[in-house]
């Protein structure tokens, strides 16, 4: 267990639970919750959870989450394991700057954002599973790699595992989902050059949720994001990376996402590791 940073103005009052946050590493869906709480500069603990292992197939695990997904996170008494939702609990809860607008039309606009960074999100995640977790996975031996799927609590679920840890993707399918990702950064692009943020002028969850999925692109997909083509894109990125927090959410990583530290320096932002 990793004790998040707090700031003064984050700290939770008496009456409240210090966030318990169960998941991997900041990364995709699985770092939302880290990224929201350091942002509001709370304290929390961080629980890793380790998907390479399937750890989150362990029963003490299971018993927090019966679907065995991250991000979970545990306050107050309740538990939460859909990583979009849970942002707009944390920024409701956790005192500190707000990232959920209060006007009605910025708030609409950034749950649209949010919906549609997480149906992009598949694509990169078919790119990813062939690039690098597939690899990872099926370095396994067979034995140990069935024993882990066996654990899994539902036979929906040991199927899917069973296939993408076996994935081979089609020319065709790769193609598909590089030409959506290709697409929507562009459509990322087109909306940041009318606004700072993807939801305005203020940056909220939209952008947070987007960042979690799409931090590493120049680095794992630069086809897909070349300055030329986004210039708005990657100033956005170079902000977001510039930000005191983000580097603090990626200090926590273990595994695929140190790479954010390699992003950060192609990007020529600054990063904490520079000034050691």
């Amino acid at each position: 267990m990793t004790q998040g940073l707090a700031a003064s103005q984050g700290a939770l009052p008496s009456s409240m639970d210090r966030p318990q946050v169960y998941t991997w590493d900041p990364n995709s869906n699985s770092g939302k919750p880290l990224f929201v709480l350091s942002e509001k500069g709370a304290a929390f603990d961080y629980h890793y959870i380790d998907l390479l292992e399937f750890e989150q197939h362990r029963a003490e695990d299971l018993a927090n989450n019966p679907a065995g997904t991250v991000p979970t996170l545990i306050h107050n008494g309740l538990t939460f394991t859909e990583s979009t939702e849970m942002g707009e609990y944390l920024d409701a809860v956790i005192p500190g700057p707000r990232f959920v607008p209060d006007d009605p039309a910025q708030r609409y606009a950034m749950r649209l954002r949010c919906r549609l960074t997480d149906i992009a999100a598949e694509s990169i995640s078919v790119i990813g599973w062939n690039n690098s977790l597939g690899p990872m996975v099926r370095s396994k031996s067979p034995e140990e790699l069935e024993r882990l799927i066996a654990r899994i609590p539902t036979e929906e679920r040991r199927v899917s595992w069973r296939r993408a840890s076996q994935a081979s993707f089609s020319e065709q399918q790769l193609a598909d989902a590089q030409a959506k990702v290709v697409s929507y950064v562009r459509e990322l692009d087109a909306v940041l050059a009318g606004s700072p943020w993807l939801a305005g002028a203020d940056f909220t969850l939209a952008d947070i949720a987007t960042f979690a999925n799409f931090y590493s692109l120049p680095l794992s997909n630069p086809d897909a994001c070349p300055e030329a083509d986004v210039p708005h894109f990657i100033d956005w990125l170079r902000r977001i990376y510039a930000r005191p927090a983000t580097m603090t959410t990626f200090a926590l990583a273990r595994s695929i996402a140190t790479r954010a530290f390699t992003v950060a320096d192609l990007l020529g932002v600054k990063s904490p590791k520079d000034a050691s």
